[in-house]
Order: structure tokens, then sequence, then C-alpha cells
């Protein structure tokens, strides 16, 4: 009798599981028939998919060698815990890590959506999302105000039958190795804005939780013998890159001996150094009369920004010494321009030296180019993580060579 109800269980049991399997390919097969009417109705009102950035191969080769598709991230507590984070840290209702693969966006852990809508945006056509856009956006966190409005959204939004959250917010997930894997995103029915601390938060969170897994998956990540040999980098997605520049350098060069020029541009470095090291501030090279640093790097502390303007002020007041030295003495003095700017980087080594490479460190350089003598340059991104601890004057509309006009801004 026994043996027969364990019977009779194993084939209700059996009975169930197949009822379940067909119930899941009926749910699937609806799902995707709602996906490809969405993807229709959004090109017959013009939406367009983003295009394929340049390092699109290298991208997908990344996601398949961490195995982050793949991986179940909901029932491990050390990532599902990080969306909820994320909306109670950005006041915003939904919040969830979206990864973006050849074809679908996958969404690896959510908080805040109903079941049926986590059901059906688990996997969604890449065309249709919204964090497609983070991947083309400079490294940089992208906010979408009001979804219905935007050029890029509206199209989906309409075709979702106005069923989409109107605000968005997305941090890129970015490898240790420099690729945009996707976005931790939150979002809202109601159009908003959001300020720059909660957008950084929400960019520190997408830092810890690839980190994260990258930590835990690191033993199963296979290394091929070109990978082996290759150079080490590190992505930051937030640091401030300073650059020191000497003015007039050139003609002072000619009016110095060669030995006199190289033992006061020593002088200066020195000085230069001392203050970095005091500020922590990173020193990355220096070319010529030209002086490279970054704080941020390898301490990821919050306030980068502003200990990189307190050291660059203090170079100023070095200068000035240094300054009223040479002219006691009835010699030319030197003066210098300072810019600085804030964004992610790749850093590495090239050769036996530490180096770092990205547009942030190309913005920074054309924030002195642009410059004041004897003043420190800031772009417009490091103003918003100061937080009112400078004066802060505005330049509008000054040209940077191949980035425009932009507004700069110089501190005090």
């Amino acid at each position: 009798m026994f043996k027969y109800n364990i019977i009779r269980f194993y084939f209700s049991y059996l009975k169930i599981t197949q009822q379940i399997y067909r119930w899941e390919i009926i749910l699937n097969f609806i799902k995707e028939l709602i996906w490809k009417k969405m993807e229709k109705r959004a090109e017959s009102l013009g939406h367009r998919p983003v295009p394929l950035p340049i390092n699109e191969k290298s991208r997908i080769n990344e996601l398949k060698k961490i195995n982050l598709v793949e991986k179940e991230l909901e029932k491990d507590f050390r990532f599902s815990s990080l969306p909820k984070l994320a909306a109670y840290l950005t006041e915003c209702p939904q919040a969830a890590i979206n990864i973006i693969g050849e074809n679908k966006q996958y969404c690896k852990a959510s908080y805040g959506q109903n079941s049926a809508l986590t059901y059906i945006s688990k996997e969604i056509p890449r065309g249709l999302s919204t964090c497609q856009h983070v991947i083309n956006n400079d490294f940089k966190p992208l906010v979408i105000e009001d979804l219905s409005k935007d050029n890029r959204t509206k199209a989906t939004f309409l075709a979702a039958g106005k069923a989409l959250p109107k605000f968005y917010a997305g941090a890129p997930i970015v490898s240790s190795n420099g690729y945009i894997l996707g976005s931790f995103c939150v979002f809202d029915d109601k159009p908003k804005k959001i300020d720059n601390n909660k957008l950084d938060g929400l960019r520190i969170l997408a830092d810890q939780f690839i980190q994260l897994f990258e930590s835990f998956n690191y033993d199963n990540v296979k290394i091929d013998k070109k990978e082996k040999n290759s150079i080490k980098t590190k992505y930051y997605s937030s640091v401030s890159i300073i650059f020191i520049d000497f003015v007039q350098f050139t003609k002072l060069s000619n009016e110095i001996e060669p030995g006199e020029l190289i033992e006061l541009l020593n002088n200066y470095f020195d000085g230069f150094d001392k203050v970095m090291e005091r500020f922590n501030v990173k020193k990355i090279k220096t070319i010529g009369d030209s002086y490279m640093a970054v704080s941020g790097i390898p301490n990821q502390n919050s306030n980068h920004a502003q200990i990189a303007c307190q050291a660059c002020l203090e170079i100023i007041k070095f200068v000035k010494g240094m300054k009223y030295q040479l002219e006691s003495i009835g010699k030319k003095s030197w003066d210098v321009r300072i810019g600085i700017n804030t964004g992610p980087v790749i850093s590495g080594f090239n050769g036996d030296n530490f180096d770092i490479w990205g547009d942030s460190v190309n913005v920074a350089s054309r924030m002195e180019s642009s410059g004041i003598p004897s003043k420190v340059q800031i772009s417009e991104s490091t103003k918003k993580f100061l937080n009112n601890c400078f004066k802060i004057k505005k330049r509008e509309n000054v040209q940077l060579k191949d980035k425009g006009l932009q507004n700069t801004f110089i501190i005090s």
C-alpha cells in the first residue's frame, strides 16, 4: 500500500510538472508575441535601435567570459538586495540590474515591480531597451526625466501603451577591463529630476555590484595565454584628473641656460610632488613642462574632486612663493595654468609606468589649455561634486579644442 502511494505521488508530480512546463511554454510564446507587436509599433512611430558600439564584439566576449548573463542572481542576497538599496537611496519606487546582451536585455535583479511586469521584463528585445542608451553614453550615468517626451524613448513609450515608467536614471555597469555590460537603473512612474549626490550613489552601487560579481566569479573565468601576458587594466567610474602647465614656457626656455632651466623645472616639480603627497593625490607623469596627477586612485574616496581642488589651490600658493623668490634675485618668474575634470578613466601600466586613459583625461587637458594664468579652472562635472566648498566663478562659452563651447568655472 505504501509503495503504491509513492508511485501514485510520483506520477501526480510528473503530471503537474508537465502542466507547469506547458504553461511556461505558452506564457513565453505570449511574451514573445507582445514584444514583436511592440517592436513593430515602435518602428512605425519612428523608433530606431541605438547603433552598436565600436567594441561590441569584445564587449559580448567579455560578457561570455565572466558568465554574467547565465548566472542566476535573484536568489543570491548579495546581489538581489542591491536594487532595493538603490531605490531607497534615490527615492525611486523601482530599480533593476539590467545586462545588455547581443540581442536581448536581461534583468538579473529587480525591486518594486509587480510580478507580471517582473516576468515580462525578465528578457526584452535589446532594441526596445532604455538601458541600451547607457552603453553609448561615454561611461556617464544617463538621466531621462520624462521618457514620454525624450526623442530617444517616446516612440517605445507610446508603443507600450504608455505603460512604461516616465523617469529613468541608469549608471553604467563596467567590467574591470573597461567594457560597459549594462545599467544599474532606477525608474519612476512620474517625471522627476535627480540630484548629483543620488546619481553618484547609484554609480557607486553599480561599481560595487560588478566588483562583487567579478570577485566571486574570478575562479570560474577562463584566461587564455594572450590575456595572461597582456596589460592589466582597471576601470574607475569617477576620478578627478589634474593638468598643470607653465605659461609661455617655450619663450622662457629660450631666455634661460639649459642647465638652469632643468634645475628650476625640477624645483617646481619637486614642490608639486610634495603637495600631491600631502593630499594623497597620485602623480601620473610629467611631459616636458606639463604635470599630470589624479585624485581618487587607488583610494576611491567620494570627495576626490574636493581634494583635487584643494591640492591645486596649494600649488597656486607654492608657485606664487617661487615667484617672489625669483623676482627678489632679479630673475623672471614663472606662472601656471591648472585644469581639473572629473569622470571615468581606464588605468594601467604602460611599460613600467602607471598611466590613465579616456576622454575624461582629454577634457582635463582642455581645462588647463583654455585656463587663466594663476587660476584653477574646472569642468562642470567637477563642480557638481564640490557642494559649495569653494568660491566659484562661472566662465560662459569657453572654446575647448575638439569639444566646442562649454561653460567652465574658476575656483578660489
